[in-house]
């Protein structure tokens, strides 16, 4: 965020966070999930089993289980003096000073001992909806979910701005347990709840206490409305054993206490209508219709459009213009339509069809043979498919140029200020046109203008990703690029353009060609016979490198002539074979705080691991956290052995 980025005359004002690691006293382990009844009576047998000489009923308490983000708060001699967030369970960071801007933390409590408090920062709904307000305005981005902008705003390096985004803690651990139940005579979680409130933290508004199974699951399927008249986010419900002196007894493994569960509602199924259809155009050409609906409340969400994922689900669907649907959103998953309600259809239902030509650009649609989907062929001058391309190079994918979005991609190209990718590295000429734009101040246009330029050195595989080569993306960008750097490093001539077979080497590759022959000079260039032999490169990838740059020629010149590649020495590639899980393949599934998908798959690989998007019986690894559904239970049904994120790490 450019707001985040404050002049040095403010740097004096506040006190800044360390941000560095810090270990835990006690692991933040997560919750195991529950999903239905079944799962519920098998988590009480569970606890049953552990407990099998109690012979009293055993009593649960239900709480909300919200979606924010994990923290613990520490107080010494009455003070607060420290917060750290979840991070691993083991270790993270420092974010004190952050969090001591929440109004709802007590900055001192009247027990002089050290307090090591757990609980969750959220963004109330009505503050997040502001935030998103006022960032469209701005930026033309918004925060995702409030979990997310909850997670940042406590990672701001200005924590003024933390102040100003209005959030919440609530309190429902505490690491010091043991020392302190018994110290204050304290034997149920009930109790511990109470006393953490008449120390002025929040807690859970709903507190339910509940004996037996079947009334627990009762309570639940009974929970109803509730989750929509509180203003803050939850995604399901927490049930902890109330009494604390068993918590000892029932244990915990290594990922989660057996004494407690979370409960995560079920996907969310509302009707509405089809109000009309829209025929968009992606980057790769290719027209996914997308549904504009009445206005549906789902999960805290309005949610006004719908993808219709290709022609061949309208078809299977028999979804129309005009239908009356019903329409499901799980957590942060993409609205989908998942039926017709075909029994109130009055005729004047249209049906819908694939568009003739280009709803962008005019060019003739066609369909892809033995593919579902259908394309515009003019890859090179479609307005949609430029700009969806152009927001790809630079976003996170690409070459992840800060404070350059879809947004401003859009605008820049509509104000003719690029029209190409090439032309974003001239920006910096081009200054003053930006700032006589209404969405850009001084700030924001020097911190854009510097992003451009921090990415004008980067790597091969980031040049290969961020150029949109059909068909190659991160992994296969990453193949090619050693391919390339294995090139470089073998030919006499060592230039990237003579590697590529561009124009301005022409001359040279001539020479080289007479006095060589052909079959020497074909050692130095990429060669579509030899890309096949790669791994995961078949011939249609093969093809689309070789025609991508032989037919964008002069593009690639000149971008090669803005930019400043880096190829890795290929000779210490070798070294892979001495690495413990070198080649091992290992799959991700879940939710991870403080680390991206990318961030995860980044670190596998340049280990010498190799990333797996699905679960299969030549899967080595699981790498699994918070949310894993479907991925863990089908690694768990073949034996693929799991590992935590602090195996992992380990």
């Amino acid at each position: 965020w450019v707001e985040s980025k404050i002049s040095n005359t403010v740097w004096g004002e506040f006190q800044q966070s360390s941000f560095q690691k810090v270990a835990h006293s006690r692991p933040m382990i997560s919750l195991d999930n529950t999903y239905n009844a079944e799962d519920l009576r098998d988590f009480d047998q569970r606890v049953k089993k552990n407990l099998w000489w109690y012979e009293e009923d055993i009593e649960y308490m239900i709480e909300f289980k919200f979606d924010g983000v994990g923290i613990e708060i520490i107080y010494e001699d009455w003070e607060f003096i420290q917060a750290i967030t979840r991070g691993n369970g083991l270790v993270w960071e420092d974010v004190t000073e952050n969090v001591r801007q929440i109004a709802s933390i007590p900055k001192s409590i009247s027990y002089k001992e050290r307090f090591e408090i757990r609980g969750e920062i959220v963004m109330p709904l009505t503050s997040f909806e502001r935030l998103n307000k006022e960032a469209k305005k701005k930026w033309g981005k918004i925060f995702s979910n409030p979990r997310n902008a909850a997670s940042g705003s406590i990672r701001m390096i200005d924590n003024t701005i933390t102040k100003e985004r209005e959030l919440d803690f609530y309190g429902y651990d505490l690491a010091n347990n043991e020392e302190f139940t018994k110290k204050n005579s304290i034997t149920s979680y009930e109790t511990l709840i109470q006393k953490i409130a008449v120390l002025w933290f929040k807690v859970w508004s709903y507190f339910e206490k509940v004996s037996w199974a079947e009334n627990l699951i009762k309570k639940i399927e009974n929970f109803g409305d509730i989750k929509k008249t509180i203003d803050f986010e939850i995604d399901g419900l927490v049930i902890k054993v109330n009494d604390i002196e068993l918590w000892q007894d029932i244990g915990s493994t290594e990922h989660h206490p057996r004494y407690a569960i979370s409960y995560k509602f079920p996907a969310e199924i509302q009707t509405t209508k089809i109000q009309s259809v829209e025929h968009n155009v992606g980057r790769t050409g290719t027209i996914t219709p997308v549904a504009n609906v009445n206005p549906v409340n789902l999960w805290w969400a309005i949610v006004r459009r719908s993808t219709l994922h290709n022609y061949e689900e309208i078809e299977k669907l028999d979804v129309r213009e005009g239908d009356s649907v019903f329409i499901k959103r799980a957590g942060e998953v993409i609205p989908k339509i998942i039926s017709v309600i075909t029994e109130i259809r009055d005729g004047s239902e249209k049906k819908i069809r694939v568009p003739e030509n280009c709803p962008s650009c005019g060019e003739k649609v066609v369909k892809d043979e033995d593919k579902v989907r259908y394309y515009c062929e003019n890859s090179t001058s479609c307005p949609a498919q430029k700009k969806e391309q152009l927001a790809y190079s630079v976003g996170k994918w690409g070459f992840d140029i800060d404070g350059l979005w879809e947004r401003q991609v859009e605008i820049f190209l509509s104000e003719w200020l690029i029209t190409n990718l090439i032309d974003i590295f001239y920006l910096k000429n081009k200054r003053k046109q930006i700032l006589a734009l209404e969405w850009f101040q001084e700030l924001s246009a020097n911190n854009l203008l510097a992003s451009i330029e921090k990415v004008r050195k980067t790597d091969i595989v980031t040049f290969l990703k961020s150029i949109w080569i059909p068909g190659v993306g991160k992994k296969t960008a990453k193949i090619l690029g050693e391919y390339i750097s294995k090139k470089f490093y073998d030919s006499p001539e060592r230039t990237l353009s003579w590697i590529l077979s561009l124009p301005e080497e022409k001359e040279d590759i001539d020479e080289a060609l007479f006095s060589s022959g052909r079959e020497e000079i074909q050692r130095w260039v990429i060669s579509e016979d030899e890309l096949q032999e790669l791994p995961d490169i078949g011939p249609e990838v093969a093809r689309n490198v070789i025609e991508f740059f032989t037919q964008r020629a002069e593009y690639i010149s000149e971008l090669l002539s803005v930019l400043d590649i880096e190829l890795p020495d290929t000779s210490s590639e070798n070294k892979k074979s001495s690495w413990k899980y070198a080649w091992k393949k290992m799959c991700i599934t879940g939710s991870f705080e403080w680390y991206s998908r990318d961030q995860l798959v980044e670190i596998l690989e340049s280990q010498g691991w190799e990333f797996t998007s699905s679960v299969s019986k030549n899967t080595d690894y699981l790498l699994a956290w918070e949310k894993a559904g479907g991925k863990l239970k089908k690694a768990e049904s073949l034996g693929v052995e799991v590992l935590s994120l602090e195996d992992f790490v380990n």
